[in-house]
Order: C-alpha cells, then structure tokens, then sequence
C-alpha cells in the first residue's frame, strides 16, 4: 500500500510540475509585458533576462512551498496552477490601475498648482493584495500565504525601490490573508481593506521621511493612497471570487453560508421525502459545527457538509431506519446482501444529486469519504448468521458487499462528520440519555473508529479527538438530555389507564390479525 501511495504521488508530482511551470513561465511573461514597459530595460536581452530571473524566483518559490506543504494530490496541484493564474490577473489589475494613477499624476502635474506628486508615491494606491484575497477565501490560508510571497517578488522585481517595496508588499499580503481567514459577510471585505490600509500606513510614513514630500498634496497622496490601495483590493477581490469559484469549482465562505440558509432544494426535498434524516442532518451540523470551532477546522464547511452528507437518502428514504414508521421495516423482506446495496447505494445517488445541482467540490468529497470504507456491520453480521444457519462457512461471506467503496476522509472536516455520523445514531438508542451515558457512548464510538484505521488519511490528532469527545457530549446532552415527569390530576391519569390499557388490547388484536396473515387464514 506505501509503495502504491509513493508511485501515485510521484505520478501526480510528475504531470502536475510541467502545469505548474507553463503557469509560472506565463505569470513571468504578463509582469515582464506589462510592469517592464513602465520602467523598460534598454535591450530586449535585458528584458528578457529579467523576466527569466522572475520566473526562477517563482519556480523556487513553488517548489519550497510544496515541500512545506507536504501536498502531493491533483487538487493540491490544482490549486498551485490556480495561485499562479490568479497572480497573474493580479498584475493585469495592478498595471491597469498604474496605467490610469500614473496619467492622474501627470495630468495634476501639469495643471493644478501645487499639486506635485512623487512618483513613487503611486505605489501606496496600487492593490497588491487583490490575488492574496481571493486565493484566501478560495483555497485557504496556505494557497493565501503562497500567493502573498508571489506578489511580493513579482511586483518587489519591478519597483523602484526594490527592499522598500518588498517589504511593503509582503506585509501588506499578509494582513490580507491573516484577515480574510474567515470570510462569514460582504463586511469582511471592507474590515480586510481597513487592515490593509493599516498595514502599509506605516511605510508610507517612512517613505516621507526617505523621500521627502514635493508638496502637501503629496502627503495626501501617500497617505490615503494606503486607504485607496486596500479597498481597491478588496472591490476586485469581491467581484473575482464569484468567477473563480465557478471556473474553479471552488466554494468560499460566503457561498457555503448561502447554501446553509436551508433553502436549497434538495434540502426542501430531504426535509419533506425523508424528515428523519433531515433532523439527523440538522443535529450533526450542531455537533460539527462546535467540534470545528474548537479544533481550528472550518465551521462553515462542516455544517454545509452535515446539511447534504445523506442527500442521497432522499431517493429510497423508507429503507433507513430513521424515516420507517413504527413495525414497518422493509429489510425484513429482503437478503442481507440486497438491503447493504440499497444502503450503500446512497452514497452514488447523493453524489449524482450534488453534481447534477452544481454543489461546491468540498461539499461532494464529503459525501462518500463520511463512510470512508467502513462495513455495514448489521447486514454483514446477520449474513454471516445465515451462512451459519444453512450449514456454510461464514467467512465465505463477501466483505465486499457489506464495505462502503470510500474513500476514507482526507480532512479534518470530513473527519469529523464521519464521527458525528455514527455517535448521533447511536445517541438516538439510549433509553436513559443522562450526560454520563453519552459521555461514555461518545468515548466508546470514537474509540472504535480510531481503531478501525478509518482517520489514518486526515489530520486529526489525539488532542483533537479529545476535545471533539467534550463538545460532542455537551451538544447530545443538550438535545437528548431527560425531561422532567410532571405530576398529572388524578382524573386524567386513571383515564391515561383506560387508554393504555385500551391500546394494549387494540395491539395484541392487531398482532393476531397480522400472524392470521401471515398463515395465510385471513
């Protein structure tokens, strides 16, 4: 199995670079083509000099990242082209805003007293972090940081004062992609602009010192240009993640949060064709969504994914045990093998319904990799029964049969649904839900699951499922907790009598009537 692992990722590492370098190479090309013309070299061969020299910066810089990373899937490659590509339309948005300062500038120059500007100082304006933002809100803050470190040596490659402006630069993305960790309304952009702004004021202070103001408007200049420079960052930012996440197959924050406002239709469908999984849906987003928040994962991704993690429960909702009325269990009827394909089968039928409403890729990995590749252990066991009884080997049982097809989860969010999944429907039997119970249910399921090797391929720790055990049994003991009996007249509970007693007798009627039935009598 590690040999397989090593032969795929250097497979995947081997088809993913030569895309990552014909990325790097045309990220080069657009800064050499469009931030070299306002301070060209005089020969081409220099030209051309610089922009290779970028281009290894960047190479470089990818491949230190990569190692830091340790990411070696097609997704993880993925999002590197997609850093490349986005800081590449960072510096088309950075010339263009250039282009039309530097003509603002000359013009104000030339006609307005007074109102001499530094051209340098057009450098505060310039929204350096409009790539940093998106690929924040997009890929998260590894892809955030990695895309701050290539605006920073891009656009630190063609500024006037090289140090100055990587500094600059680079603190700049930084606080660009420390405040859009998360992203939960259209306010997070104006607070990331404020932040910005904050950030380079300080520089822009020292740059009246480096290079003294050629007037009054020039203070002004760099000093609100700090101000201009993050909100122009932060409107490009907010009107390119809507295509990118489209293009990409991407989901920020703010589309997941969308998307939990239950009023996507096939949530509308679950909650009408199959109402017990829909409530069991709707406590585990509770359970996930605190668990996340204590662990550092993301909230929002893991109670969007508790939302649609049994979408798929909606096509045959009467052969889960959650939706069945009371005495009608259809499994009854049918072989082990065939009600674990019916089982199994959910997972297809919710990634079918996920792709074909175009949910966020996030969202469909979580359907399948909930299970992982865990066994329907009831239908398995009772086949093993009747293997038994019939007289053959119950280890001639196929596993195959009675396992989930995976995969098993590949991040700490898809982790954590796989635990709540199993220790909500467990939680439902107790008969006594008092907080030790559940504590000790909690214990035992997330022991068994740890055993079972399923977390192997995440990145949850000890610690983690630690802290995942406390904030599981404070939300089930919440909703599970015991009620209080109140004391009734006595009129009503000799009446309550009557009828249970009334009730016994209609249901011992009915049971006789069924087994006249089944004897084929009546």
């Amino acid at each position: 199995m590690t040999a397989t692992k090593r032969s795929d990722s250097a497979s995947t590492r081997a088809t993913g670079l030569p895309v990552v370098i014909v990325c790097i190479a045309l990220v080069a090309c657009i800064a050499e083509l469009l931030l070299g013309s306002f301070d060209p070299l005089p020969t081409v061969l220099g030209r051309v000099a610089r922009g290779f020299g970028v281009g290894i910066a960047l190479l470089a810089l990818h491949i230190g990242a990569r190692e830091a990373m340790g990411r070696r899937g097609a997704r993880e490659s993925k999002g590197f082209a997609v850093v490349y590509l986005l800081s590449g339309g960072s510096v088309v948005v950075v010339a263009l805003v250039k282009l039309i300062a530097v003509a603002l500038a000359q013009y104000g120059n030339a006609h307005l007293v007074r109102s001499d500007i530094f051209e340098g100082a057009l450098a505060f304006v310039l929204p350096y972090s409009v790539g940093v933002l998106v690929a924040q809100s997009t890929l998260g803050l590894n892809f955030g940081v990695l895309a701050g470190l290539v605006a920073a040596v891009i656009f630190g490659s063609y500024a006037e004062s090289p140090l100055f402006a990587l500094g600059m630069i680079l603190t700049s993305c930084v606080a660009a992609s420390i405040a859009f960790r998360r992203v939960r309304s259209r306010a997070s952009y104006i607070r990331a602009s404020i932040r910005i702004a904050c950030a380079v004021l300080p520089f822009a202070l020292l740059s009246l010192v480096l290079e003294p103001p050629m007037s009054a408007f020039d203070v002004v200049v760099r000093v609100l240009g700090c101000f201009m420079g993050g909100f122009l960052s932060s409107l490009s930012a907010l009107m390119a993640t809507p295509i990118v996440e489209y293009l990409g197959g991407y989901a920020s924050d703010m589309r997941l949060i969308e998307m939990a406002t239950l009023d996507h239709p096939l949530l509308k469908e679950l909650s009408v064709q199959a109402p017990g999984t829909w409530n069991h849906s709707m406590v585990i987003g509770m359970m996930v969504e605190s668990a996340a928040d204590a662990i550092g994962a993301n909230p929002v991704v893991c109670r969007v994914g508790a939302y649609f993690h049994d979408i798929g429960k909606s096509k045959k909702p009467l052969y889960f045990v959650e939706n069945q009325p009371p005495g009608d269990n259809r499994h009854d009827k049918l072989s082990p093998s065939m009600s674990a394909l019916i089982i199994r089968a959910h997972v297809k039928d919710g990634v079918d319904l996920v792709r074909r409403h175009k949910l966020p890729r996030v969202i469909e990995d979580m359907i399948p990799q909930h299970h992982g590749t865990s066994m329907i252990d009831y239908f398995y066991d009772k086949a093993r029964k009747e293997a038994e009884e019939l007289g053959h080997d119950p280890d001639s049982v196929d596993r195959a049969l009675y396992q989930y097809p995976g995969p098993k989860p590949q991040t700490r969010e898809a982790g954590l649904l796989m635990l709540a999944d199993g220790i909500e429907a467990a939680a439902r039997t107790l008969s006594e839900p008092t907080q030790d119970r559940i504590q000790g249910l909690v214990q035992k399921m997330l022991n068994k699951v740890f055993a079972s090797g399923e977390l192997n391929e995440c990145d949850l720790t000890l610690q983690d499922l630690h802290v995942i055990a406390k904030c599981f049994t404070r939300v089930l003991t919440g909703i599970y907790h015991q009620r209080i009996t109140y004391a009734e007249p006595s009129e009503k509970v000799a009446s309550a009598h009557e009828a249970r007693e009334g009730g016994r007798s209609e249901d011992s009627a009915g049971r006789r009537r069924e087994n006249l039935r089944r004897l084929g009598i009546e």
